[in-house]
Formats: C-alpha cells, structure tokens, sequence
C-alpha cells in the first residue's frame, strides 16, 4: 500500500477512499508461537451472539457443538477456538475448594497434551494440507457470568445452584491458522437419522441393513442404493450427482473414506463429520479435488465400544442415559455415512464394528431417540419442500 498520496488525490477523494488509503491498523501476521504467547492478552471477553467487533477485545465468531470461535483483530490469521465442553469439570470445579480446582487444572492440562497427540495421529492418515496448523493448549481467559449462563444454557445444560463463575477461568483451547475456503468446495455432513421425524421407520431400517457392514442387505443395483442413501441422509443427494457427474471427485471421496475407515479401525475412535465445515472437498486448478478437515477431531469419548456396550444393553431392556444415546447416535450415524459414501465413490471398502447388528434396526431406532431433540434434528418444512 502506498505510503502517501498527491494532493490532487486528497483533495478530490470520498471519505470511504480517504479511509481505504489509509495504511491498515492490522499488524504483520505472527508465527504461531508469538501469537500463542499474545493471543487474548489483558483482553475482556464480552462476547455473546450480537457483539460487534471492537479493538482489542475477543470477537465470537461462531460456535460449533463443543467449540466457541474467537478472534482478536490484532492476530488476523488465527482464530481461538474454546472447547467448552471439556472445560466445564473445570468451572464446576470452583465450587468444590482449592483440592478440587487443582486437580480440574492438572486434568485439562492432560486433555491438551492427549488432544496435541491426537492431532498429531490424525495427521498420518492423511496428506499434510488436509489438516490445518494448530496448538492446543490451556490458558486463563477473562469471564463474564451472562456469557457462561448464556453459553450453558445454549448447550441445554443444567445451570448447579452453587455455580461459582470465576474472573478468570483455565480453559482448553485451540489455536488455529485462520482458513480461506474458496467458493467451489462442497461439505460433507452427516445428520441423526433417529432424530429425523421425516424419515419413516421401514425405510430407516432399510437404510440401517444397507449401510451397516460389509454384509448389506438390500437392493444390488446402484439407483436404488442411492435413493436409499440420500432418504436417510439427505445430504448426500450433492455427493451422489456430483460422484457421478466427476470422476476426478469420486476417486477424491473414495479416497478420503479408505483413509478414514482406517483411522477409525487403528484408532477405535470417529472422524467428525456431523455438521456442516467440519470436512469439505476444495476444487483445484487442476479440476482434482482434496479433502480439508477443518474440525474433524472428535472427543475420544465417540468410539466403537459404545456400538457393542449399547446393543446389549438395549437388547436387554437396560436403560440407556440421554449423554450415553447421543454419545452413540454420532458413532452409529458415522459408521453408516462412511459406508454410504463408499457406496457412492464407488469403492469396496465397508467399516465393520462389532455389536452394530447385535440387535435389529428397529431396536437401534427406538432404542436411540431423545424425544427432546426431536424438534431440533428434523429439517423445517420450506416452500420448496
């Protein structure tokens, strides 16, 4: 950017011009170890859905199920990312005394080192650029009761009476370099079929016995796979058009899921694919196509094990708590999306767990439903629907 300008430039300029020559307030990019050591320092947190950006204070940015997003206009290549969810032991914690709130501090230092390690993991099964640079870390963060409130109860969770919202609060965070996504990617999300009122029964069984193992049972031919796929999943009505319209795109998705499936079975845990942003395909230049995890992590919380513990449960009439359901919803739906886009890319690869057909579909389906989450998983009707 030019330094000055002429005075006939000055003099015959609009104001929005003036302000655009001007040289910008935003400082160089840092590496990322000088941003960690300056991101969110001597800053206030008063963030909430409505809040503008201001200089020098954390901006929400967005939210995801575990994650709130921030940014500090002052490191305009990274973003913040607070996992909520797991700090939460750590807020409890100030209610229960120093033993309590020290031992809340040691295990979320673990849970940064564990989640550095497991990063790490994820990045040998897949190329380099298709996970993006961050640090996980713990740091004190500034607070205010409303936003807490605010963020519990937007996570519908129960508010302890002897809650005790500190000033500053040790939370779990994620750096993260700040990504650009161009305009021809696609996503690739999953949703909770068991959740989803608009999908009749039968043809969530028939959804569940296609897509649950090696072993499918149903149709052979690919058009009515695919019209069972796209019922259950919705989203995967683009995938399928696009799979079949690009080959460059199909052998892309079918090697994405290969690498997934066999992260998910070296691992026992998922790749997050439920939401929107998480995984999406970028288009190149070149008119080939690459995965980009944005946010694929899942809490190790999401694995296998849940699959076969569940089962037996449900097969034996032993309640299943509402955390434990929704901790298997995300499993179960994983193991099937995988399958589907198997099926769609054309591949022969199929994720196998044990327990998945321990029970019958109608069993999984009655057996996983929050009724409360109802209203909020089943698409809203639209003039266009």
């Amino acid at each position: 950017m030019q330094a000055s300008v002429t005075k006939i430039k000055q003099a015959t300029q609009s104001l929005p011009h003036k302000v655009s020559d001007q040289p910008s307030l935003r400082p160089s990019p840092q590496n990322l170890k000088d941003a960690l050591e300056n991101f969110g320092y001597k800053l206030v947190m008063r963030a909430s859905d409505e809040c503008h950006v201001l200089p020098h204070i954390l901006h929400l940015i967005g939210k995801g199920g575990e994650h709130i997003v921030f940014e500090d206009i002052r490191f305009p290549n990274y973003i913040l990312k607070v996992d909520f969810i797991e700090t939460l032991p750590m807020l409890y914690s100030y209610a229960k005394g120093d033993a309590a709130i020290s031992h809340a501090r040691e295990k979320l230092e673990s849970t940064a080192s564990m989640h550095e390690n497991r990063i790490k993991r994820l990045k040998e099964y897949f190329d380099l650029e298709s996970v993006p640079l961050e640090k996980v870390f713990v740091k004190e963060l500034p607070l205010e009761e409303g936003l807490v409130l605010a963020i519990m109860k937007d996570r519908n969770l129960e508010i302890p009476e002897n809650l005790i919202v500190p000033e500053r609060l040790p939370v779990l965070c994620t750096i993260q370099h700040r990504i650009n996504l161009p305009k021809n990617r696609i996503d690739i999300y999953s949703s909770y079929a068991e959740l989803n009122r608009t999908i009749l029964k039968d043809y969530y069984i028939d959804g569940h016995r296609l897509l649950s193992g090696s072993h499918a049972i149903g149709p052979d031919d690919m058009e009515s796979r695919a019209k069972i796929i796209r019922y259950i999943y919705p989203s995967l009505k683009k995938i399928t058009l696009l799979a079949n319209s690009d080959p460059n795109f199909a052998l892309a998705l079918g090697d994405y899921v290969r690498r997934a499936m066999r992260y998910s079975v070296d691992t026992n845990e998922i790749i997050d694919m439920a939401g929107g942003g998480n995984v999406v395909f970028i288009k190149k230049s070149n008119k080939t196509w690459s995965p980009f995890l944005m946010d694929a992590l899942s809490p190790p919380a999401l694995n296998f094990d849940l699959i076969n513990s569940t089962a037996l449960k449900i097969k034996h009439d032993v309640e299943v708590d509402i955390h434990t359901k929704a901790n298997v919803l995300n499993v179960i739906n994983y193991i099937r999306f995988c399958n589907a886009l198997a099926i769609i890319s054309g591949i022969p690869d199929r994720l196998n767990v044990n327990g998945i057909n321990t029970i019958t579909p109608a069993r999984w389906h009655d057996g996983l439903i929050i009724e409360k989450y109802l209203d909020i998983y089943t698409p809203k009707k639209t003039d266009k629907s």
